[in-house]
């Protein structure tokens, strides 16, 4: 009987099946290949064949990819068919698609355009809506906690501004609205300052609570961020916080699996 190309071969020396290619794989719909068939077109130094398979593996949902066929349009000189893989980055949330885009603007003139990008990418993969759970630890002696809600949605100085809600916990015990600032000195690292206001739950003294706190934040991308810092109310009270803040989607999985 012939041969089935695409399946096997039955030869004297046994069964052989043939390998299917990158392309073929490619053709498959598998971004994987499209992107590893791109780069070794690339290697041959076949660039229109080699920006076809990046582009379908960016198609398929290949940020990776995408990537690459704009900043390799960029080096040929293509800077309008740069634009569209290299925002589909950005649209990410991706940091490396914001400064792709950023050299983009400054290649077209746009020098104030790649400006705020740049500024803009370090807040860029980081959660909008996270859950924070703290310790505190008073001057005075003691300990005591606080939960936090914080929105820190782009539009809002690409992440710097914060607004949220604070519930404190210990020998005293608070209900705050928080406003607060962040600012980035590189994609991980922030010191941190912020205002919190709200009614005292058990101190009929002084039923009004507002204090104040400033710090340091280390982020892990959008998974959340371990930050330290220094508070005090008007009330006298001073003390040392310790807090780890998580995406609210990975929370509500971790609570999931509690």
């Amino acid at each position: 009987m012939p041969c089935l190309l695409t399946v096997a071969c039955v030869t004297t020396g046994g069964v052989e099946a043939r390998v299917p290619t990158l392309e073929e794989h490619c053709n498959g719909g598998r971004a994987s290949a499209c992107e590893a068939w791109g780069q070794q077109l690339t290697v041959d130094h076949r660039m229109e064949e080699a920006d076809r398979a990046f582009g379908l593996a960016c198609a398929m949902g290949s940020t990776s990819a995408c990537l690459t066929q704009g900043k390799s349009r960029m080096a040929q000189g293509d800077l309008d068919g740069a634009e569209p893989p290299l925002r589909k980055v950005y649209e990410e949330d991706l940091e490396e698609g914001a400064l792709a885009l950023a050299d983009l603007r400054e290649a077209r003139g746009d020098v104030t355009g790649a400006s705020r990008l740049r500024w803009e990418s370090l807040g860029l993969d980081k959660s909008t809506v996270e859950f924070a759970l703290g310790w505190r630890i008073p001057w005075q002696g003691g300990l005591g906690g606080s939960l936090d809600v914080n929105v820190q949605p782009l539009g809002l100085g690409a992440r710097r501004l914060t607004l949220g809600a604070n519930v404190s916990f210990g020998s005293e015990s608070s209900l705050n609205a928080t406003v607060g600032y962040q600012h980035f000195l590189t994609n991980w690292a922030a010191p941190y300052a912020r205002v919190l206001v709200g009614p005292s739950l058990d101190n009929r003294r002084a039923p009004l609570n507002v204090g104040a706190e400033v710090g340091m934040k280390v982020f892990a991308g959008s998974i959340g961020h371990f930050g330290a810092g220094l508070g005090t109310s008007f009330d006298g009270s001073t003390y040392t916080v310790l807090q780890v803040g998580m995406d609210w989607i990975v929370a509500l999985m971790v609570l999931a699996h509690m």
